[in-house]
């Protein structure tokens, strides 16, 4: 009777994966949800949501020397767990994992541009002061870069560190996202440098008004119409794959990259436009200048 009962009960193996794996159903209510459209949706709102307020959250802790100070901790604590969260979600192959790992490699972009708009990490301090403005050439590119050079090696370094915490790995999300982060920076300096009609100036808190003097002309280079139509192509390829991805895992990162290309392209056409979109004003209000 004890070999009948024992037959008939199932063991606590397949008791724990019959709870840990979903049933047929279960897996088609789930393939229901996480439909392109709801990823898509949820990608939108995490992606816009974290841009809009982590960049206004910079822009309001520079109001004083306190809060500058206050800012600086808190973006060292959000950029160390930002490694935790890229080192426990690069095995992770699931929706979840590659929202961590987005985030991740997020935080560590927040903490690069926490230090720099705080007056921490710039460059050599003998080139922060006011130059005269010059037409853009290599040896005036060549001062704007070191007058950044240390705010240039340390999202250089960022970037070598996400890759070396996902390298080989299934979920590479937060490094792709410091890459696209990266690649949409460097083509708006270097847009901004060779001329823009709306270069943003007034961003910049006191101690860093002194990066408008390497500002280019108020008008639209060929190196815009350039940056812009690399950064569409390339949110296009994001946005083909995440349509053709079958694991939820790579549609989900996808997705995700598709959203924070498409706020590239959004930023550079800004650029090339007169106008002010103002999305940032109360954090500027604050701020206080």
């Amino acid at each position: 009777m004890a070999d009948v009962a024992s037959a008939v009960r199932p063991s606590w193996r397949t008791a724990l994966m019959a709870r840990l794996l979903p049933t047929t159903s279960e897996a088609q209510v789930i393939a229901v949800r996480e439909t392109p459209l709801r990823v898509l949706l949820r990608s939108i709102a995490f992606v816009v949501l974290y841009w809009w307020l982590a960049t206004g959250a910079i822009f309001a802790l520079e109001r004083s020397p306190v809060t500058r100070g206050a800012g600086l901790v808190f973006a060292l604590a959000l950029g160390a767990f930002g490694v935790l969260l890229l080192v426990r979600a690069r095995d992770d192959a699931s929706p979840r994992g590659a929202r961590r790992s987005f985030l991740g490699g997020a935080f560590l972009w927040s903490l690069v541009q926490s230090s720099f708009y705080g007056g921490w990490l710039v460059g050599p301090q003998g080139l922060a002061v006011h130059v005269p403005v010059q037409p853009p050439s290599l040896a005036f590119a060549t001062q704007a870069v070191i007058s950044m050079l240390w705010y240039q090696l340390a999202m250089l370094f960022c970037l070598w560190l996400a890759c070396c915490i996902t390298w080989d790995r299934v979920n590479r999300t937060g490094w792709w996202a410091l890459l696209v982060f990266y690649t949409t920076h460097q083509l708006a300096c270097i847009s901004i440098f060779l001329g823009v009609a709306n270069p943003g100036r007034g961003f910049f808190p006191t101690d860093l008004v002194f990066l408008e003097s390497y500002f280019g002309p108020p008008d639209n280079s060929l190196f815009l119409i350039f940056s812009l139509a690399a950064l569409v192509v390339l949110t296009l390829v994001f946005t083909i794959k995440a349509l053709r991805a079958t694991m939820p895992m790579r549609r989900q990162a996808l997705t995700l990259l598709t959203v924070l290309g498409a706020l590239g392209v959004l930023e550079l056409f800004v650029l090339g436009l007169a106008v002010n979109l103002n999305l940032w004003d109360a954090f500027l209000e604050f701020r206080g200048y």
